[in-house]
């Protein structure tokens, strides 16, 4: 193997393994979304698009802090854990968006149950938030 193809195959590999805790992490934001999601609708009688946007962050800190402390913790550019904050949240926000819109598309155009809802939009906007977050927040080249 060619040294190039040997770098391009390592890259890949950490590429893969960064995807794989990423979304190990992902899954227990999951339930730490859909939990607070549920209980501040279902006990707090909060709208259910309030109550995911609290959810959303609740489970955007959670990921950041398992993110920081597992998936990059030995590839990460180094940075203050407060800069690294401000980033991830600035690109989770779009994962954000795009989770509350398709959230409320499905709920109130489909009449789909609201966490069903919440969990497909989740799916959909974590691809976005997993490649910009390992570049921009994490700086790993890709």
């Amino acid at each position: 193997m060619a040294i190039g193809e040997q770098k391009r195959s390592e890259r890949f590999s950490l590429f893969a393994k960064h995807a794989f805790q990423y979304y190990l992490v992902g899954a227990s934001g999951i339930f730490v979304n859909l939990g607070i999601l549920f209980a501040l609708k279902e006990y707090g009688g909060l709208w259910y698009l309030l109550s995911s946007a609290i959810a959303i962050y609740s489970s955007m800190t959670t990921n950041f802090l398992l993110n920081k402390t597992w998936t990059f913790k030995d590839s990460m550019a180094k940075q203050r854990t407060l800069f690294m904050y401000s980033k991830f949240i600035g690109i989770s926000f779009v994962g954000m968006i795009i989770q509350l819109g398709f959230t409320f598309t499905f709920v109130d155009k489909f009449s789909m149950y609201y966490l069903l809802a919440a969990l497909i939009s989740i799916l959909i906007a974590s691809g976005v938030n997993f490649v910009l977050n390992r570049h921009i927040t994490f700086g790993i080249k890709l």
